[in-house]
């Protein structure tokens, strides 16, 4: 699995822990079932459209940024959300 990829499935995963959600209840509240959730911990890859569905089941959104931006002003001046 490619660093970015396990980096943002193990987050979203823990948010939901963190959150008191089972695998099964984030499998519930999103469109991605048990399967594909475990699949997706696994995987090599990932269609941008599962990984924004899984941050939007814990509550988190999928940017697209510059490499050489400052997103800490960009979050300041409201440019992202």
């Amino acid at each position: 699995m490619s660093t970015v990829l396990h980096d943002l499935v193990t987050e979203a995963l823990a948010t939901a822990k963190a959150n008191g959600l089972t695998q099964k209840e984030l499998a519930d509240i999103s469109t991605l079932g048990e399967v594909a959730l475990s699949r997706l911990k696994k995987a090599d890859d990932a269609k941008f459209s599962t990984l924004a569905e899984l941050g939007r089941s814990v509550g988190k959104k999928l940017i697209w940024v510059d490499d050489h931006s400052d997103i800490p002003s960009l979050v300041r001046k409201g440019q992202l959300f």
